[in-house]
């Protein structure tokens, strides 16, 4: 199987570097395709020109050190270091090259709790149009590949690709679909809801496989993340979401994200309002990161008409209203500052207990 489009693995040089590597090696000697290897380098106020390059001249050392064995295996390597966020230089190289997917850490159960504001591993999930798989553990696939599926909104990317790993791991591959134990008759019974899964496995190329078709009953996110436990990879596509809005990233993806010990791949349907949403949350990001820097400098006033205009385009985000509140307090305006607090505290714990 070979495919000529790039891997990008997004590269952090701590305890993670190892299984990261062990797992692009793998993929890329079955893939047969060239890895982008990225390293971001936090930036720092005031850092010279020279300084900035001798930071990266040793942190590529570093780096080559650590590509050997994949050098040594043949595969293309290419690796980019930069001063900058790693989402962004993820995202962007993943852009850039037209990757076919993306390989990235440090997403260990329970660590992710913020959204547009917060850990890589959140942002490259929540704004990459390529596939993103968050590694967890030492091994690459062993497991069966599970892939959850919702009747009332398939998507087909993310059969495919479940397909395509199960096939290239020379796994199982499960297929599961939770239906509502509630009693009122809606929706699907188990035997309609096993033929369609059967029907939209039968649009793909299973021959061989080996394929086993699960439905069950009660909460989807709870029965989706119990199931994984038995599985090598957690296959969750999603139908595109609006990055602004944390109902439209499934309770499924979040609570996997959140709570699965197995690697997860998200995939993402590309929507027509992508370009759209993306320039969105970059400015919203923007705005953020101005309006901490401002309220660092004790310049608290000069952020109130940017942090105002991004805390109503993203009513539900908790780090946007909560930096909102801090403004307001820091200008002498309690009252509103309260409300703030009290807004950013309700979404956090609504999101907690996703």
């Amino acid at each position: 199987m070979t495919n000529p489009k790039p891997v990008v693995v997004a590269l952090p040089l701590d305890h993670q570097t190892d299984e990261l590597l062990a797992t692009a090696l793998e993929l890329g000697q079955r893939l047969k395709c060239p890895l982008v290897v990225v390293h971001a380098l936090g930036k720092r106020r005031l850092e010279s020109e020279s300084s900035t390059n001798n930071r990266i001249a040793k942190a590529k050392q570093t780096l080559g050190l650590r590509l050997q064995p994949l050098w040594k295996a043949g595969l293309d390597v290419r690796e980019e270091v930069e001063v900058g966020a790693p989402a962004e230089l993820t995202i962007n190289t993943a852009l850039r090259t037209s990757a076919q997917l993306i390989i990235t850490g440090r997403g260990r159960p329970a660590t992710i709790r913020r959204w547009l504001v917060g850990s890589a591993v959140e942002a490259i999930v929540h704004r990459a149009v390529a596939p993103v798989w968050v590694v967890r553990g030492q091994r690459a696939v062993r497991r069966p590949v599970l892939c959850p599926l919702n009747l009332s909104s398939p998507s087909e990317r993310g059969l495919a690709s479940a397909v395509r790993m199960a096939r290239l791991f020379e796994v199982p591959l499960r297929v599961m679909t939770v239906l509502s134990d509630h009693s009122s008759g809606e929706g699907p019974s188990v035997e309609e809801a096993r033929r369609d899964l059967g029907e939209m496995l039968a649009q793909h190329e299973v021959t061989g496989l080996d394929v086993s078709v699960e439905v069950v009953t009660g909460n989807p996110a709870e029965r989706i993340v119990d199931a994984a436990d038995d599985a090598g990879m957690l296959v969750i596509g999603s139908r595109g979401f609006n990055p602004l809005v944390p109902e439209s990233l499934d309770s499924v993806t979040t609570r996997a994200l959140r709570h699965s010990h197995c690697s997860i791949l998200a995939v993402r349907e590309v929507h027509v309002d992508l370009e759209a949403s993306e320039a969105e949350i970059a400015r919203l990001a923007d705005a953020c990161r101005v309006t901490w820097q401002l309220i660092e400098d004790n310049r608290a006033a000069e952020a109130i008409p940017l942090i105002e205009r991004a805390a109503q385009r993203a009513p539900f985000n908790a780090t946007i209203q909560e930096a909102y509140a801090i403004v307001l307090e820091k200008v002498g305006r309690e009252v509103e500052a309260r409300s703030r607090h009290e807004l950013s505290q309700m979404i956090r714990a609504r999101i907690d207990r996703s």
